[in-house]
């Protein structure tokens, strides 16, 4: 089975806080139509920066996963 080359850069976590982000901005636009959504405002919000969070978090992770290691240098320290 192959995978293309966009699957190696995008992980679960940018897809999650991708979501959780299309979210928030949903809810924060219903808050500006509806007196009644505007009460979740602050909410809103912390989600939005749940969602960014769990994508810097998933580009974090990503960098630090794909690193090709050298025969000289070992992943876990000096051995």
């Amino acid at each position: 089975m192959t995978f293309s080359p966009i699957m190696e850069r995008v992980n679960g976590e940018i897809i999650a806080g991708s979501a959780l982000a299309f979210l928030a901005i949903l809810f924060i636009y219903a808050a500006q139509v509806n007196p009644i959504w505007a009460v979740a405002l602050p909410a809103d919000y912390i989600l939005l920066a749940v969602g960014l969070a769990t994508i810097g978090l998933g580009i974090w992770t990503r960098r630090n996963t794909n690193r090709m290691h050298s025969h000289e240098e070992h992943p876990h320290g000096r051995h």
